[in-house]
């Protein structure tokens, strides 16, 4: 990845975990796919990595999702969230900030790594198979050209293009699998140059 400023990165990728919600269970389909549907009892674990300056960043990011043995007084189940991420920092860089997470230090914030929230509008409309395309009014199309499997698991490949000076432009893809709540993978592009990247490495249930 070549050096691209910093807000660029920001302007184009999105929010990621804090929208999730721990529903019920989601099978595969060729259904559209909804973002943050949690089933809870389960663990992500990701590999970041992004451009800062001339600097190529990268961090492991693990979100886990338990149900505990509390319920609320109307009987619902309560779940233990918990979030880590490791990380490499120089000596110079163990102060104040590396006590309360690394993202601060970074200079990226991890929600916004992810899903763009009007890409994730974009998502329930488009039927997850093979060939389909949809275009949104001018915002962009959504494609997906094929699928591959990541971290064990297969997923479509989605690609979001936006038509600059009447050439299509890639901006963003993800590998979507509809069973679990999110990406496999998801890139974002700056004038056909990769800014960031996140990629599942492995998926567990509890």
């Amino acid at each position: 990845m070549k050096k691209k400023r910093l807000v660029a990165l920001v302007v184009l990728t999105g929010f990621f975990i804090l929208g999730g919600i721990l529903g019920g269970e989601c099978e595969v389909s060729t259904k559209s796919w909804q973002a943050f549907e949690f089933r809870g009892d389960e663990r992500f674990e990701y590999r970041v990595s992004w451009e800062m300056g001339e600097e190529e960043k990268e961090a492991i990011y693990i979100l886990d999702i338990r149900k505990s043995d509390e319920r609320t007084a109307e009987g619902e189940a309560i779940f233990d969230v918990s979030y880590t991420t490791k990380g490499k920092l120089r000596k110079e860089d163990l102060g104040p900030e590396a006590a309360f997470g690394l993202w601060s230090i970074y200079g990226v914030s991890l929600n916004i790594l992810v899903l763009n929230p009007a890409y994730g509008f974009f998502f329930s409309q488009v039927d997850m198979k093979v060939g389909e395309k949809i275009s949104f009014y001018g915002a962009g199309a959504v494609k997906i050209p094929g699928k591959e499997t990541i971290a064990g698991r297969d997923g479509f490949v989605c690609q979001f293009l936006q038509t600059v000076d009447e050439k299509e432009e890639l901006v963003a893809e993800w590998v979507i699998d509809p069973g679990i709540a999110l990406p496999l993978r998801s890139r974002v592009f700056e004038e056909g140059e990769l800014l960031s990247q996140i990629e599942l490495i492995r998926y567990n249930r509890y």
